[in-house]
Parts: C-alpha cells; sequence; structure tokens
C-alpha cells in the first residue's frame, strides 16, 4: 500500500506539479492551500508524512508542525529558505527533513523515504518506551502492595509476594489489580489518622 503524504502549499503551481511528481513515484498525495485546510483535512485522513511550506499566511508551517507534532504525524519542511534561522526553526520543531524549492522529485524522494523510515523508528521507541513505563509501574504497585502485606503480616516480601499472587490466581485475576486494591485500601485506612484536628 502506497505511503500517504499530505503536502502543503499556498502556491497553487507546487501543489499541482510537487504533487503530480510525488504520485508518479509512487505515493498517494492529499494536498492542501493552507495550514487550515491541512488541520481540516487530517481530522479526516492521517497521512503518514506531512510536507509543509514554512511560510504561508495564517498558520505558518512551523506553528502547522507544532500541532502536527501533538498528532503524531511527522514532517518534512518545504522552503524557498535556507538561512540558519529557519532550518534551526523546522527543526527544533521536530522536522525530519527540509527541502529547498525548487524542487526535484527525484531528489526529494530519499529525504522522504528517509523521514518516513525515522518516523517509523520513532514512534518505535515511543512504544517501547510506553510499555517500559507501563511495566514500571506495575512493578511499583506491586513492590507497594507486598511491602504492606509483608509488614502487616510479619513475613518476608517473597511470601508477601506468593500470598497477593495466590489470591490473584483464586480470583482470577491480575496480581496488578489485586496490587491496586491493596494500595487504595491502605491508603483509606491512613487517612483515618490524618483527619485528627
Amino acid at each position: 500500500m502506497p505511503k500517504k503524504l499530505l503536502l502543503v502549499d499556498d502556491d497553487a503551481l507546487v501543489l499541482a506539479t510537487f504533487g503530480r511528481g510525488l504520485r508518479d513515484a509512487g505515493y498517494q498525495v492529499l494536498v492542501a492551500a493552507s495550514g487550515d485546510e491541512a488541520l481540516e483535512l487530517v481530522s479526516a485522513e492521517c497521512p503518514d508524512l506531512a510536507i509543509l511550506d514554512i511560510r504561508m499566511p495564517g498558520i505558518s508551517g512551523i506553528e502547522l508542525s507544532r500541532q502536527f507534532n501533538q498528532l503524531k504525524i511527522p514532517v518534512v519542511h518545504l522552503s524557498a529558505y535556507d538561512d540558519q534561522e529557519t532550518l534551526q526553526a523546522a527543526l527544533e520543531q521536530g522536522a525530519l527533513g527540509y527541502l529547498i524549492k525548487p524542487i526535484d522529485v527525484a531528489k526529494a524522494v530519499p529525504t522522504i523515504e528517509t523521514a518516513l523510515i525515522r518516523a517509523a523508528e520513532l514512534w518505535r521507541l515511543q512504544e517501547s518506551e510506553g510499555r517500559l513505563n507501563q511495566a514500571l509501574d506495575t512493578a511499583n504497585v506491586v513492590n507497594f502492595a507486598v511491602g504492606i502485606i509483608s509488614e502487616r503480616h510479619r513475613i518476608d516480601r517473597r511470601s508477601a509476594f506468593d500470598m497477593m499472587r495466590n489470591q490473584a490466581r483464586s480470583e482470577r485475576r491480575k496480581v496488578k489489580e489485586i496490587a491496586r486494591e491493596i494500595l487504595e485500601a491502605s491508603d483509606y485506612i491512613n487517612r483515618f489518622g490524618s483527619d485528627k484536628s
């Protein structure tokens, strides 16, 4: 299935010629003549990559890039300007590439392909980070609950964990669910002592 690109530029000639060139190169191409039009398009269809002109009336490509970052849409910037300040502004918004007008489609394709690969790698890293954070959260919850059981029943941590695991098995639930309930109950009990004036 061809990758879906969103091309955003206020220049109709760029939209027509570069858009056609990208289609000929095998991409599915959506076009928008403004930042507002682009935002409307992405509410209906999520592109694999957005190619944004930097200087447009209304919402600039830099501002649109900020909004696309929040939507997890990777961006390559497109501009007639190659000054350091413009390039730096694009990079600060997480641009995965920068194309200079006038555009040669054959030279743009490697930048686009590299950006698509980098975007996929970043997405995988974010997914891994999310799973790692979830695992750490589970470990923290379980460790706190084990500590509470260990202290309450005056047993070692291994026995406390086994007790909680056996309870989870008997109720056909996850250990984390039981651990959360133990923490909530402990928090509730601890509030009794703190309500005294």
